[in-house]
């Protein structure tokens, strides 16, 4: 399913960052953090210490914007070069999230037994739209119901862009840089809910988008380097010390009452929206050094070998920390919101790393290369049949 654009001119280089896959750890850190000082209680005594672990939620806001900066720089090029393959992008998409996710969520029905609707809900990623569907020990698997959201209007997106790229090339920079700010106070729009009983309108991508848009940026400000925005970013950028010093401050004063309370408990408007923009600040101001910015000691750290393989394995550790944190508390009969949190993760993070591996070599390699090997073939098919001449002309 290939569409020509006519933006033949514009295409745009991919290179490998390897920094990437350190800050997909990083985000991957937090969302453990965050878990395992909710369970604990740890958020909520352990002080100044405490509330930086519980809003390791910010997490998830950075594994948007690393979502929004890669899948819209990949599908901008192949749509410059007239080669915006939407089938392929869904089926590699599905190989990417869906096998590990079934096999983690199978896990948890198994031994946690939710009602059959729940884990149907869940199994098709359709658990945020619905008020009461949770599953306590895939809590986390909200997340990747907005990213699937994300992963389908993405391409319509960059349809969308088309007229106005031909237009004038920074033009949809311009817009996404004005949809991000717009899209910050849709956030609002889930003020007063209460979890279990209300929709969580806060999760819908209406009001995450703006962490998407935040990667969103970053890549398309890499194919007008010219323009104004792309320029204030590119210095923005080149000052790695400065870009950290901002995450710092918005992730301290995410921890205050600007963005509410760290746990589940009703959000007014205000707070709701605080806590979009700082999380979307946090991610922008993590992100942007390693797009636009040069050799850096904070580059040089996210690309050590351990930390990109932490990276790498990054999805497994998601997937299967609270289930495995959920069940260490089953096992040893340990009341929720308290015990240790160090004897918590002592345990339930090398648990973790060992599916989280397992998870990558025997499921999300495998499935991405069986997609692989197929779209491939369809490639080399419709390659030979281009190729082969046309029987009718010589008769």
């Amino acid at each position: 399913m290939s569409m020509t654009t006519g933006l033949r001119n514009h295409a745009v280089p991919l290179t490998l960052n390897p920094a990437l896959d350190g800050l997909r750890a990083v985000a991957a850190g937090l969302v453990v953090l965050t878990h395992a000082a909710f369970l604990t209680g740890f958020g909520a005594t352990g002080g100044l210490i405490g509330r930086l672990w519980a809003r390791g939620d910010f997490g998830v806001g950075i594994f948007f914007a690393l979502s929004g900066f890669l899948l819209h720089r990949g599908l901008v090029s192949k749509d410059a070069k007239g080669s915006l393959d939407v089938l392929g992008y869904g089926l590699r998409r599905a190989a990417r999230v869906l096998p590990a996710y079934w096999v983690a969520l199978a896990a948890v029905v198994v031994f946690a037994n939710p009602p059959w609707r729940d884990w149907v809900l869940h199994a098709a990623l359709l658990q945020i739209y619905v008020s009461d569907a949770w599953i306590s020990a895939f809590g986390q698997s909200w997340s990747l119901a907005t990213e699937i959201s994300f992963y389908a209007v993405l391409p319509l997106v960059v349809i969308a862009l088309r007229p106005l790229r031909r237009r004038h090339p920074a033009l949809p920079l311009v817009v996404l840089v004005v949809t991000a700010l717009v899209t910050t106070l849709f956030a609002g729009l889930g003020a007063g809910e209460v979890f279990g009983e209300d929709l969580q309108f806060h999760m819908w991508l209406h009001a995450r988008a703006p962490q998407f848009l935040a990667g969103m940026i970053c890549a398309e400000a890499l194919s007008v380097p010219t323009s104004s925005v792309s320029r204030r970013l590119e210095a923005w950028g080149a000052d790695s010390v400065m870009c950290l010093a901002v995450a710092g401050a918005a992730y301290l004063l995410g921890t205050t009452t600007i963005a509410g309370a760290l746990t589940v408990d009703t959000a007014s408007a205000s707070e709701l929206i605080g806590r979009t923009a700082l999380c979307t600040l946090v991610s922008f101001a993590l992100l942007l050094p390693l797009t636009h910015g040069g050799a850096s000691a904070y580059r040089a750290a996210l690309s050590h070998a351990t930390v990109r393989w932490l990276g790498r394995v990054s999805y497994g550790v998601f997937l299967w920390h609270l289930p495995v944190f959920t069940a260490l508390y089953a096992v040893t009969g340990v009341a929720l919101f308290s015990g240790g949190v160090v004897p918590l993760l002592a345990v339930g993070l090398p648990t973790t790393l060992l599916l989280a591996v397992m998870s990558h070599q025997w499921l999300e390699v495998p499935a991405s290369a069986l997609v692989g090997r197929f779209l491939g073939r369809q490639r080399d098919r419709e390659r030979r049949q281009h190729q082969q001449p046309d029987r009718r002309l010589d008769r």
